[in-house]
């Protein structure tokens, strides 16, 4: 374990703790103060890692991890819909950074050598916009936990509802800019696509989770509630196959 970045790490998941307590209790204005510290002490993290390996933290387990905490940290600090219950939503989005950096833990607080493709831009888009696509998930998995939180009716039309739907559609976005970055590292590197492997199944499962979202068909409430519940599960599988990406990876080094 590096212990010049365990205590960062620590401080930042201690403001984070305190940052969901002052949420609940709704002392708004301490909790964003807590939260845009916890951010930058997060960032400074990442751009520790950054120097230490002069590539982007976006490789490694521990590195992954925060990035993908930095960008919902951000979200959750400065993205503000102009209806919904915004309290709960910002409630559920730091719960969410509590999980990434309780499974960060398990990981070495350090930058791991890289291999030298991985100053490939291609290879960088590809694990950057799956990290972003991760974020954009859970940031939208807050919206539907606070929409699913709600006294029935439950309907489509609803501000949270809608403004979950619109950032999983940007993680959809993402994710699928992530693959075709990933084909043309394929291309590049051995002269083809993907073949049908682990990982491009894995792949495949994903979008189908983002396309049923998006597809179940109806209008009623239970449609509303089934639409939900399957955006609230998308990030989780995602993060579960990260993980074990990251865990298998640093076996191996």
């Amino acid at each position: 374990m590096n212990h010049s970045l365990f205590p960062e790490y620590t401080a930042a998941f201690s403001l984070y703790v305190a940052t969901l307590l002052t949420s609940l209790l709704r002392m708004t204005h301490l909790s964003r103060l807590l939260s845009v510290t916890a951010l930058v002490l997060t960032g400074s993290m990442l751009v520790g890692i950054t120097i230490s390996s002069g590539l982007p933290p976006i490789f490694d387990g521990f590195s992954g991890l925060m990035f993908a905490a930095f960008i919902l940290g951000a979200l959750g600090s400065f993205v503000y819909p102009k209806e919904g219950n915004w309290i709960a939503v910002r409630a559920c989005v730091w719960v969410e950074i509590l999980l990434l950096f309780g499974i960060a833990l398990f990981f070495p607080k350090a930058a791991l050598p890289h291999s030298f493709q991985y100053a490939n831009l291609w290879v960088i888009l590809f694990h950057g916009a799956r990290g972003l696509a991760l974020s954009f998930a859970m940031f939208a998995a807050a919206h539907f936990i606070s929409f699913r939180m709600k006294p029935e009716p439950r309907r489509g039309s609803d501000p949270l509802f809608g403004q979950g739907r619109n950032f999983l559609l940007l993680a959809a976005l993402l994710f699928l800019c992530g693959e075709y970055a990933g084909i043309i590292w394929c291309q590049n590197g051995w002269g083809d696509i993907w073949h049908w492997s682990s990982v491009f199944f894995q792949s495949t499962l994903i979008i189908l989770c983002f396309m049923f979202a998006f597809h179940i068909p109806g209008k009623n409430a239970c449609s509303n509630d089934l639409r939900a519940v399957i955006a609230m599960m998308t990030p989780l599988f995602m993060l579960a196959v990260a993980v074990i990406k990251w865990r298998v990876f640093e076996t191996a080094q």
